[in-house]
């Protein structure tokens, strides 16, 4: 599901890119996945790319991601890394 999404995650990345051509760094998102697959909660762990409208950005978009439903209805929480480094 995030692979499919990387899309999404990468336009925040490039939209700051043009205002700010030495951005780089890595975010770790944490997000729950509620019973339904939706989800439920998403913050920012920690970041290193410092630069709040990526981060806001990241977060609307995982907000309507939909997982399939785990097993036996319950709670997931994931960590994830995402990096970014211009290739310009």
């Amino acid at each position: 599901v995030i692979a499919g999404q990387l899309g999404q995650i990468r336009y925040c990345y490039e939209r700051q890119l043009s205002a700010n051509p030495e951005l780089y760094g890595k975010i770790m998102v944490k997000f729950t996945i509620g019973g339904a697959g939706s989800v439920v909660t998403q913050t920012i762990g920690n970041s290193s790319l410092n630069n709040a409208m990526v981060e806001g950005c990241i977060l609307r978009r995982i907000a309507g991601w939909q997982f399939p439903q785990p097993r036996g209805g319950t709670s997931v929480l994931v960590t994830y890394p995402f990096l970014f480094k211009s290739t310009r």
